[in-house]
Order: structure tokens, then sequence, then C-alpha cells
């Protein structure tokens, strides 16, 4: 199914595609987090804290592989949006090509780089080999990552959330049986969990492709659709760089933050990991709002309809503020339990360190459904520095929390490190998309009416 953003009311649209949305991100995120609880479960608090002292890396690794793609699929809504088949087809044509050369080229680059980015981390030597192991087959399949990661973004810049989500969802199935196959059959120990998740990955992005190739979902191409004019390509990296880079950043903050945590013990470590899981999982609705709201901004930007474009806006942020809530209440009211469920730990420290993290970070979600939202509208309407400036803000924020705030303040320093980067990388979004000339005139008509 297609969904055009361009015709509708905003709210039911926005709803539509972003529930397989969600579901798709969650189920993804399900890989990283079924190798957490598992790993916890049957390896114990040392295994832990290996893969937990290397999911910055991960997170980094998967930021710029759906930041590429996405960014990519921008276009593509674009000129599904503006009717334009011949551009259309050019676009999607140059994503499968470009996507294929960003997995050959971050894989390469991953390799090159894992040693020194362990050493960065200050990655505990009890846990170097395990960590590395880890991470390392991760980086290695990333090329399932990326071939999932394309697919299931050429089809939601068309509309289509649901198709990605149904094999998402049997591959993360697929995860947790090959997680406890390998490890507790084969005896594989972490190696076994990496195994699983580019096994899995892989799985959802064949039966995407199957299933697409075989119900005709994809438009049709031809082999001249696939000679791309020098413009084409220069715009389909333009914006997938871009919005890569929006991620890399962030999560490039995220990795040297992770090196000043991992200074803090194996305890830390372990605690932090199953915070940041639960973290995770509450932001993704506000992630998937923000990839909505790029999809929804790209197409009826391509439509020229403003005004559509500041209803969705209005609709998005009342819907993320609505969860931003009720991730509040769970938290303040069953944090201890939700991380004594995911680790399987009983240490009382790992729990209370867990715990204050999320009490101290829920309550500023307000403002990263703001900055999420925002940022990506930007992308979608063509802004493309903008959000970039705001990422690296985000990232010298966190610099800062580690050469200067983590010694004096310990642990507390990294719960508010991101919080105040969230409320300071507000502004200037919030600005530039109010002085867009497009969208004051909106704004001042529907006033004056």
């Amino acid at each position: 199914m297609k969904l055009d953003m361009t015709k509708g009311k905003p709210l039911t649209l926005i709803i539509t595609f972003a529930l397989p949305l969600f579901f798709s991100n969650l189920f993804q995120q399900f890989y990283n987090i079924a190798d957490t609880a598992i790993v916890g479960h049957i390896l114990g608090d040392h295994a832990l804290s290996a893969v937990g002292s290397v999911s910055s890396i991960y997170g980094l690794a998967t930021s710029l592989c759906f930041g590429m793609t996405n960014g990519f699929s921008i276009l593509i809504s674009k000129y599904f949006g503006a009717g334009d088949k011949g551009r259309l087809k050019q676009a999607i044509a140059g994503t499968m090509l470009l996507s294929i050369a960003v997995a050959v080229f971050f894989t390469l680059l991953g390799i090159a780089l894992l040693h020194p980015l362990l050493r960065i981390l200050h990655t505990p030597t009890e846990i170097y080999e395990d960590a590395r192991t880890y991470i390392f087959i991760i980086i290695a399949g990333l090329v399932a990552m990326v071939f999932y990661n394309m697919l299931a973004s050429i089809l939601r810049a068309m509309g289509n959330s649901t198709t990605p989500l149904l094999f998402l969802i049997l591959s993360s199935v697929l995860n947790i049986v090959l997680d406890l196959f390998f490890i507790l059959v084969l005896r594989l120990g972490i190696a076994g969990a990496a195994y699983a998740t580019v096994l899995a990955q892989m799985v959802s992005g064949v039966l995407c492709l199957l299933y697409s190739w075989k119900k005709q979902l994809l438009v049709s191409l031809s082999i001249r659709d696939f000679k791309l004019p020098i413009s084409m390509v220069k715009e389909l990296l333009g914006s997938g760089f871009a919005m890569s880079m929006m991620f890399a950043v962030v999560n490039l903050g995220t990795v040297i933050l992770q090196s000043g945590i991992n200074g803090l013990g194996t305890t830390t470590i372990a605690a932090h990991v199953a915070a940041r899981k639960i973290s995770e999982i509450y932001m993704m609705p506000c992630a998937t709002l923000s990839a909505t709201m790029a999809t929804f901004s790209s197409q009826n930007y391509g439509a020229g309809s403003f005004d559509r474009i500041w209803e969705g806006m209005k609709k998005s942020h009342l819907l993320g503020f609505i969860w931003s809530t009720i991730a509040i209440l769970i938290t303040y009211l069953f944090a201890s339990e939700i991380i004594h469920l995911l680790t399987g730990s009983s240490n009382q420290d790992v729990i209370a360190t867990g715990v204050r993290y999320l009490k101290i970070n829920l309550p500023f979600y307000y403002f990263l459904i703001v900055l999420g939202l925002m940022r990506n509208t930007l992308q979608g309407i063509g802004n493309r520095v903008l959000p970039l400036v705001a990422s690296t803000m985000e990232l010298l924020g966190k610099w800062i929390t580690v050469q200067f705030f983590i010694a004096p303040f310990g642990y507390t320093a990294v719960c508010l490190c991101e919080p105040v980067t969230w409320i300071v990388c507000c502004f200037p979004l919030v600005y530039s998309f109010f002085s867009k000339r497009e969208i004051r005139t909106v704004i001042y008509t529907q006033d004056a009416n």
C-alpha cells in the first residue's frame, strides 16, 4: 500500500504511517535488546558489560546506515509527492546503487578503526576481548543492516510502512531463537549473540526483497533508470550524507560519552547499558514521529502544501507530549523492576544507578520531542545544514561533559548531559523553522482567520 500524505487529514495520515514504523523501530531495536537480555541472564554481568561497553559503536554504525538510506528516501518522498515518475525511478535506482557502496565503505572503515575506537572508549582490560569479538562481527555484517534499511526506506518513502514491519517481526523472533541456539546449544558465548543479530537482519532484508519483487510494491525499473545524471547523484549524496551525519554526529557524541562511562567501572557500565536500552525504547515513539514528519513534510514540500506541514507539526507535537507524560509515569513507578527484568542482575548498585539515570533523563523528553521533530522536518523541506549544526552541538556537549564534568561529578554528569544539550539545541531549530517565509505566511493566515 502506498500512502499519499499530500491528501487527507494530517493527524490520521501521521498515525497511519507512524504505527507500523514504530513497531518496525521497536523490533529492529529488539535485536540489540534481545542480545543484552539473553547475554545478561545467561552469561552474567561480565558479558553484559562487554556488550554495553561497545553499545555506542553499535549505535554509531546503525545511525550511519539508517541515516544514509533515509536521507536517500527523502528525495523519493519528494518526487512521489510531486508526481514526477521519471525522477522517482531514478531516485530509487540511485538509492540502491549508493546503498551498496555505502555498505562496503562503512564495513571497511569500521574494521579499520575498530581497535582505535575500543582504545578511545577506555574499554576495561577484563572485558576487552569479548567486547572486540562482539562488535567485530556486527560491523562485518553491516551489509545486512544496510540491505534491510535500504528496502524499508524506499517503501516508507512512498507511504508503505507496513510491509517492512511484517518481515522485521519474523526476523526479530528468529533473532531470539538464534541467540538461544548459538549461546546455549553451540556454546559460542558472546559471539553467538552477534551472529544471531547479523543473520536475522539479513533474513528480514531478503524477505522484504522477495515480497516486494513478487507483489511489485516497488516502482518498475529499467536499465536506463540506473544510468543516473550527475545532478541526481549529487542530490542523493547531499541528502544522504546530511541525514547520515546528523545521526552519526549525535551517536559519535554517545561514543565519546561512553568513554567517560567506561572509566567509571563495570558496575556503572552494566547499569548504564540497561538504563540506556530502556531509554531507547522510550525514545522510539519520538524517533518514529520524527521520521514520519520527514516523509510527511517531504511529500507535502514536493506538492507545495506548507499549510499541511504546519498542521502536521502541531499534531505530532501533541502526540509526542502525550507519550512523554506516559513514559515519565512508567519510569517513576516501575524503573527498578524493568531494569532487573532486562538485565537479570540482582546487584542493587546496578539497579539503583540505572534508576537514577532514567529518573533524571525522562522529564526532559518534552524537549527531545521538539528537537527530533524540528530536525527531521527541516531535513524534509530541504534545510540540511542547521540540523547538522544542532547535532554537532550535541557532540560538543558530550565532549565537554567527558572532559570537564565526569571526573568531579561522576555518573550524575552523564545523567544530566543529554537533557542540557537537548534544551540548547532546540533554540536554533525552532527559530529556523519559524523563519521560513512559507511557514510564517501559513501561521499569519490562520491567525487572521
